[in-house]
């Protein structure tokens, strides 16, 4: 059996759904998204409860003397052979560990040669796995390296997630997400699935707007960015304020707010030059990268972006880009956060109000 590297988490969780249960091959986790390695535990914690029964379950965590334990217990077959689940957190301690010693390192190449059946391993490793460590488990593994995910990559991430939970969510609930979620696929996974546990079942099949999601995942979040930002491009004073007066020192920041601000302004400036150049709703949305938004999110951005364009000239969002680069360097000098909150309330509500 040589070594199976998988190249995103659903095709790591199908090879985990179809692994062979007696002799399986160990399943590592590498990376900086170490949440995508506890949610492979659970599924094949359930998966070994459905189909094989009871079965050990052994925890190590790259304490001092681990790998002497680990191999002690993992190549020594018990007397009436249970099932064995090893799970290594901090693998690379473990690893560490191992490839310092000649001796260890022969103990781990002749074991894994060896490896006893009904036996599974399931290895978390922050970072890269090294050269050393990986030739030690003679291609008996499934590996997914993880990473970071990019910003654009982000919407992909909670709608795929959503959809396998059988979730609805709104398009502002999914762009609320984009921008509150860690930037990890095994993190927005676990935020959703703690969304779908934590709702009643009958709002599971309802569409979910973004301040519902936020009751649920955040109920300690100060301001909404994007309940914010459309407060004030609407000019809904009395909304803009209620939500700068939420504003907490301890979890909220203002340069996220006005990086929505600023997405919503280059937003209505591109479509000022399309409406300028007469082109219709098709192109418009086309230009906008808008084309694969379901039909009536689209209707109903259109609808807010004629709005919008006929409220801004283009100097007024002129002045509004000034402001926002303005306030990026007055809050990243040394103002503290509780005097940048007056300095937004005075220059940004001053500024649409």
């Amino acid at each position: 059996m040589g070594a199976l590297e998988l190249k995103d988490p659903q095709a790591f969780f199908k090879q985990l759904d179809k692994l062979d249960l007696e002799n399986p091959e160990a399943i590592l986790v590498s990376g900086a998204d170490l949440d995508l390695a506890d949610q492979a535990l659970s599924r094949l914690r359930r998966r070994l409860a459905r189909e094989i029964g009871s079965f050990e379950f052994s925890v190590y965590a790259g304490e001092p003397g681990d790998a002497e334990k680990l191999a002690e217990e993992l190549f020594n077959i018990p007397l009436f052979a249970p099932y064995r689940l090893f799970l290594l957190r901090q693998g690379q301690r473990i690893a560490e560990s191992i490839t310092q010693s000649s001796a260890l390192s022969f103990v781990y190449s002749e074991g894994f040669q060896r490896f006893p059946g009904r036996t599974l391993l399931l290895i978390s490793y922050e970072g890269a796995p090294s050269a050393r460590f990986l030739k030690l488990l003679h291609g008996r593994f499934a590996h997914l390296p993880t990473r970071e995910l990019y910003a654009n990559q982000m919407g992909d991430a909670v709608t795929q997630a959503a959809r396998r939970l059988q979730l609805h969510l709104s398009e502002d609930a999914i762009a609320m997400l984009r921008e509150q979620a860690p930037p990890r696929a095994g993190a927005v996974e676990a935020l959703l699935e703690r969304l779908h546990d934590m709702l009643p079942e009958e709002q599971r099949k309802a569409t979910l707007g973004p301040m519902q999601v936020r009751d649920v995942l955040f109920p300690t979040m100060g301001v909404n960015p994007f309940a914010l930002t459309d407060a004030l491009f609407s000019g809904d004073f009395p909304a803009a304020a209620r939500e700068v007066s939420r504003f907490h020192p301890n979890t909220d920041n203002f340069f996220g707010i006005l990086k929505v601000i600023l997405k919503r302004t280059d937003e209505i400036r591109k479509a000022s030059i399309c409406l300028h150049l007469a082109m219709n709703d098709q192109e418009l949305l086309e230009r906008l990268d808008l084309k694969g938004r379901p039909p009536f999110v689209q209707k109903k951005i259109l609808a807010r972006l004629k709005f919008e364009v006929n409220r801004f000239s283009g100097r007024d969002l002129s002045k509004i880009y000034e402001l926002l680069i303005e306030l990026q360097q007055e809050f990243r000098s040394q103002t503290p956060p509780a005097r940048q909150r007056l300095i937004f309330e005075e220059r940004v509500l001053g500024a649409f109000f």
